[in-house]
């Protein structure tokens, strides 16, 4: 009887955690920056498009840009089309995961890669870059999608301006 009810309450676990909306998993952080670099004296910024950039779905695009927007804003960074301190681009793509359950079905979902890549606009040379990736199930809503996202892009730009 004790094994019965262990295994109901097995079922149960699995159940609830297969049931749960939104998954998110935290991937690591890595970043990188030019140590000559006085991060200080930047204080406005202009997007740049590049060919990687086009990998990004046009939604998801729109999505980064607003909270990377947001989250500089909140450091005193603007935006400007005249003589910015600095360029940002983004890279990004995916690619297909399986996961395998307990029950033996299985999970598809889309692990997307973000990579912020800072230039200086006089030199144009990298001065700083930021990378991570997300989980992105197929059955999530919109505002799903936005707060993986918004999380992701926080995530970078905490290593923002670098730390010495």
């Amino acid at each position: 009887m004790r094994s019965l009810s262990a295994l109901i309450a097995v079922c149960l676990v699995v159940l609830a955690i297969s049931c749960s909306p939104v998954r998110t998993i935290h991937h690591d952080v890595n970043s990188d920056f030019d140590v000559n670099v006085d991060f200080s004296r930047l204080k406005t910024y202009q997007w740049v498009s590049m060919p990687a950039t086009l990998r990004i779905e046009e939604f998801n695009r729109v999505r980064i840009r607003e909270y990377v927007n947001a989250e500089l804003g909140t450091r005193g960074l603007t935006v400007t089309e005249d003589n910015p301190d600095m360029f940002i681009a983004m890279f990004g793509g995916s690619y297909k995961a399986v996961d395998m359950t307990v029950l033996m079905d299985y999970d598809v979902y889309t692990v997307g890669r973000l990579k912020l890549a800072f230039f200086d606009a006089a030199s144009s040379r990298e001065i700083w870059w930021g990378e991570t990736k997300a989980d992105l199930s197929y059955d999530m809503t919109p505002e799903q999608k936005d707060q993986v996202t918004k999380d992701a892009v926080t995530r970078i730009l905490e290593h923002f301006p670098p730390n010495r």
